[in-house]
């Protein structure tokens, strides 16, 4: 890995035992003196040609300059790595650096490392003519930010077969054409690679694609779980097409609940409406109600007038209502709708006017004594003591004789 700081700490030592000064070192490169400054401070590094013409005038290698450092004495203790890369493509000649890998004369890696350095159109003629020449999937990682799609989908191809990380996926995928995700996506639901992939690719498929994936769960290329992890990438009318096919028992298993998070505010108030009109098991209610609207729990909660919802399933409902709606309940026990017992159980929801409005039915005989002291944990003070002084009436004095 290039260290720029390093480098540059290397370049000015190197200019010092040259005696020249940052100015006398740009004019033999043709540089501003600002530039040799933000070399040697590691705020920029120099140019590909300049970093080879840096290295022949003050007579070290370019690997030298590349490990800000001399390179060891001993003979044939070091090989040429990028520093002879990098100097062929300088010249202009990356035929040969395809040579010097096949010849084994420099690492692969060092052809990687070169990558940031390299103009982009030399790079992608030395890759393209790596045949045979295989990279790990770490170096494709490092190379995908340098290379074209299509270089970088036919290196990926060669490396399929291998056990990928799925981390290494994750990096890449940026980085992928469309054609080469949609083969990885194929690949997954083929079972040569492990399916927790597809979530790491997600976020990077098209919506062609991801759509696509709703009728492989149907034949069960695509697991349920791997389902609900790509159900925030999905389209509406993929959901919507994925809420029927649970509803109609071509995908088996109880996931509305988990695909709630994602469902638009129509489809849920649809489930909601078939929920009331008998059409779906109403335990889901349970699981839709944090994600429901305002307007649907009211409207959910007043159709039990008309007898479609019992008030268990309200009480259920009760920490998603609004106040508004839950002194419309209240409400209810004065026009007989709502047996004033079922209040206790709202009573930890219901707000000061709400409790206000259940003690006014109290004192009317509407709601029991008894519920009135089944609420007075849920009372403030003031209004418990109207309620004590006004259930205290005077003693009649005696008759004077």
């Amino acid at each position: 890995m290039i260290d720029a700081r390093k480098t540059g700490a290397y370049i000015a030592q190197l200019r010092r035992a040259k005696d020249w000064t940052q100015l006398e070192l740009a004019d033999r490169l043709h540089v501003t003196p600002q530039a040799v400054s933000r070399w040697e401070t590691g705020d920029s590094f120099p140019d590909l040609t300049t970093l080879v013409q840096l290295a022949r005038l003050v007579e070290v290698s370019v690997d030298e300059l590349l490990n800000g450092a001399p390179s060891p004495a001993a003979p044939g203790a070091q090989r040429p790595a990028a520093g002879a890369v990098l100097t062929e493509l300088a010249e202009g000649r990356p035929e040969n650096v395809v040579r010097l890998v096949q010849e084994n004369k420099v690492d692969l890696q060092a052809v990687v490392d070169a990558a940031p350095l390299a103009r982009p159109s030399l790079y992608e003629k030395v890759i393209k003519n790596m045949n045979g020449i295989k990279f790990s999937p770490e170096q494709i990682v490092e190379l995908a930010p340098f290379v074209s799609q299509d270089v970088l989908g036919s290196i990926v191809d060669e490396i399929l077969d291998q056990e990928l990380d799925k981390s290494l996926i994750g990096e890449l995928a940026p980085f992928l054409g469309r054609q080469t995700l949609d083969r990885l996506v194929e690949k997954t639901l083929n079972g040569e690679i492990e399916g927790s992939f597809l979530v790491e690719l997600a976020p990077f498929l098209s919506r062609e694609t991801l759509d696509g994936l709703m009728s492989r769960v149907k034949d069960g290329s695509l697991a349920q779980e791997h389902l609900l992890e790509l159900a925030p990438f999905l389209s509406k009318a993929a959901l919507d097409q994925l809420v029927e096919q649970v509803l109609a028992g071509e995908i088996k298993g109880d996931i509305l609940g988990e695909l709630a998070p994602f469902l638009s505010r129509e489809t849920l108030d649809s489930l909601v409406a078939r929920v009331v009109e008998g059409e779906i098991d109403s335990s889901l209610l349970d699981e839709l109600a944090p994600f429901l609207s305002k307007a649907a729990l009211e409207k959910l909660v007043l159709r039990m007038q008309d007898g479609k919802l019992d008030i268990n399933q309200i009480e259920d409902l009760a920490p998603f209502l609004s106040k508004e709606t839950l002194e419309k309940l209240v409400d209810q026990v004065a026009s007989g709708g709502l047996d004033g017992e079922h209040l206790v159980s709202l009573a930890p929801f219901l707000g000061p006017a709400g409790l206000k409005k259940v003690v006014q039915y109290g004192q009317a005989g509407v709601i029991s004594p008894e519920v009135i002291v089944e609420l007075a944990p849920f009372l403030d003070k003031e209004t418990l003591t109207d309620l004590i002084r006004g259930s205290i009436r005077p003693e009649a004095k005696p008759d004077s004789e």
